[in-house]
């Protein structure tokens, strides 16, 4: 039978009384100590309960043998003994701790609970199964804060698969969603070229729509800099960023590789707004500026080395603007180039602006049409300027035959444009085309044991009038050519297998040839996949081009073989194979061969892991790389590591190591 005991505790420091409920099978009270079996405690959003337990002259509570804790619905704690001073003041041994908010748990030896703190000692942290846990952070103290929801952890160990890996003397878990101001992840690589690169980004919450990001970076062999971008929104349909960097090389690498400049820097403001002036317009802006390309290249963030940003040496920017109707679409679009390769931009065409006014496609007497055209200032600071116009018109007839069966389109298309230097008398350019297309297609169905849609069409393209007269390289008059295409879309599938088929082709009647026949084909049955994409000339009678691939997938194996074949460039075979160990793990290999010059173009190995509480991705791979050399072609080797780690909700690491080899 349960007895219920009630009674008043004083919240220390204030001057609040709280009753606390306290149920138990028995109670015997000796000396002034009330002793409890199998004790049950409302406290607030709290319920305690216990197998033995206590009751002090002193107001003193004291719980002991599988003491078990639910605390707002969102923490459970387990310990072996509890002793509460107070509500705010509360001692436990050998705890077992877990916040929903956190989504991990806590083995702690000792803590003490005061007011929202829980005080830790000899801690194991982790958010991986309790039992044999993949990753765990082994910590002398921590401290969890229930309302701020954050944890800090102080001389921690990081244990992977129970070997001690990295030791830190202080980390900050934040698990509260809210932003708030503080270090954020790191950026780490490496660069045989530049050296260790560490950017440490600085977050600022500067208001409720708009924060702030501030990141030093530093390459240890080419330089430092520092980059920053501020971000808000400043409507409910709005928002937009402000981002500038800086980076100075270090003179002996500038003068060891010759660079044209030693300091990189630039600036990117990006702005979107929806309704600027009415419900259906619409504001688009970026503008960048540049030293040169180097300043993106240098980014903080890129801790790969992406060189892709120094492939592109124009800088663009832009600023859009449309108003869109029911029927209608008005566009005002700049355009302004910098060519980074040019120590002078005085030359270099600017569209201001490209004016834009379009009819949507509407029926009419049975008559599609749209209307389409389109005016282009180009500017630059010196020389004459030009602006050019165009306008595209087609209309359409459509008619459907034999109940829909067939279906029947004729368009008459308009295509034309005149443009000229308007600073100049020099000639005029122009051009006029109009020509018509005949299309003649359908779509068919046929449900059953299996599904099939085939779509044909056939295609005549037909010129009546070309004329053109261009004297600028800023204009080019559309190539028009009488010709008939031929497209096949099909589909068939049923619960074992599904295909997809495209087929495509063009006949020109002028010079009585063929395009390049193109073939798609996807077909999967049960544990197999085939993929081919194969391009033939009609009119030469080879292959072009082919790709295929043959895929295997039957757990734990899957693998794959594939070719892909360029005339007179390239034949190359790759082979790839993975094993998955269990649910979470796989391991991966590849293999590429060259077929026609005879050498290994890459090989690859890797293991794979997917866990709710972590996942990584390590590889290596070797790759060779063909170099044209005066006696002939050699080849250098690369050696390339991934490493990818994320432990959650800490953070990883990602990153690439590339080794320049040798020949």
């Amino acid at each position: 039978m349960l007895l219920r005991i009630s009674f008043f505790i004083l919240l220390l420091g204030t001057f609040v009384f709280a009753e606390v409920k306290i149920f138990a099978t028995k109670a015997v009270d000796s000396n002034g100590v009330m002793t409890l079996d199998n004790p049950v405690i409302f406290y607030n959003d709290s319920i305690i309960q216990a197998q033995k337990g206590y009751i002090t002259k002193k107001r003193k509570i004291i719980l002991k043998n599988k003491v078990f804790i639910l605390y707002q619905k969102n923490s459970v704690i387990s310990a072996n003994s509890l002793t509460a001073y107070s509500s705010r003041n509360i001692e436990m041994s050998d705890i077992f701790f877990y916040d929903k908010t956190m989504d991990g748990w806590v083995l702690a030896k000792h803590s003490v609970s005061k007011n929202e703190n829980i005080y830790f000692k000899k801690i194991n942290f982790s958010t991986c199964c309790i039992k044999n846990p993949d990753w765990f952070m082994k910590a002398a103290n921590g401290v969890y804060n229930r309302n701020k929801k954050t944890l800090k952890l102080y001389n921690i160990t990081l244990v992977i698969n129970k070997v001690p890996v990295f030791y830190l003397p202080y980390w900050f878990i934040n698990f509260d969603k809210t932003r708030r101001s503080g270090l954020l992840k790191p950026y780490i690589g490496y660069s045989e070229n530049e050296g260790l690169l560490y950017s440490q980004p600085v977050y600022f919450v500067t208001a409720v729509n708009s924060d702030l990001e501030i990141t030093p970076t530093i390459r240890t062999l080419r330089g430092k800099g520092i980059y920053s971008i501020f971000r808000f929104v400043d409507s409910p349909t709005s928002e937009g960023y402000i981002k500038a960097g800086y980076f100075k090389d270090k003179s002996s690498y500038f003068e060891k590789y010759n660079l044209a400049h030693q300091k990189h820097y630039g600036f990117n403001i990006k702005y979107e707004r929806k309704y600027v002036f009415n419900a259906y317009d619409s504001l688009y802006t970026n503008l960048k500026y540049a030293k040169d390309v180097d300043y993106f290249y240098l980014d903080a963030y890129n801790n790969k080395f992406d060189n892709a940003y120094l492939s592109d040496k124009i800088i663009t920017s832009e600023l859009n603007y449309i108003d869109v109707t029911n029927t209608n679409l008005y566009g005002a679009y700049f355009k302004y180039f910098i060519d980074t390769s040019k120590l002078s931009n005085d030359t270099t065409w600017q569209i201001l602006p490209q004016l834009n006014y379009h009819v949507f496609l509407n029926k009419k007497y049975g008559i599609l049409n749209l209307v389409d055209v389109n005016i282009y200032n180009y500017y630059r600071k010196t020389g004459s300027n030009f602006v050019f116009g165009n306008v595209l018109m087609p209309v359409s007839l459509y008619y459907s035959l034999f109940n829909d069966y067939l279906k029947f389109k004729i368009t008459e298309t308009l295509n034309a444009g005149y443009g000229f230097y308007y600073q100049t008398s020099s000639r005029k350019s122009k051009y006029t085309n109009l020509f018509t297309q005949i299309k003649l297609y359908t779509s068919l169905t046929k449900v059953g044991g299996i599904i099939h849609i085939i779509s044909p069409s056939l295609t005549l393209n037909l010129k009546n009038y070309s004329k053109s007269d261009i004297y600028t390289d800023l204009m080019d008059a559309p190539e028009i050519q009488n010709s008939l295409n031929f497209n096949l879309f099909q589909i068939m599938e049923n619960d074992y297998f599904k295909l997809t088929h495209t087929l495509n082709d063009t006949y020109f009647l002028s010079s009585r040839k063929f395009s390049d026949m193109e073939n798609k084909l996807y077909l999967s049955v049960g544990k197999y996949t085939y993929e081919e994409n194969n391009r033939y000339s009609l009119n030469k009678g080879y292959v072009v081009y082919n790709n295929f691939k043959i895929s295997y997938n039957n757990n734990p194996f899957d693998g794959f073989i594939s070719h892909v074949y360029q005339r007179n460039i390239s034949r190359a075979v790759t082979l790839g194979a993975g094993y998955k160990i269990n649910t979470y793990k796989r391991l991966y290999s590849e293999y590429s061969y060259d077929t026609d010059k005879k050498y290994i173009k890459y090989w690859l190995l890797g293991v794979k892991l997917d866990k709710k509480c972590w996942n990584y991705n390590l590889s290596f791979k070797q790759s060779r790389i063909p170099i044209l050399e005066e006696n002939g072609i050699s080849y250098k080797k690369d050696n390339i590591i991934t490493v990818n780690i994320t432990l959650n909700p800490i953070g990883g690491v990602n990153q690439t190591f590339v080794f320049k080899g040798n020949k």
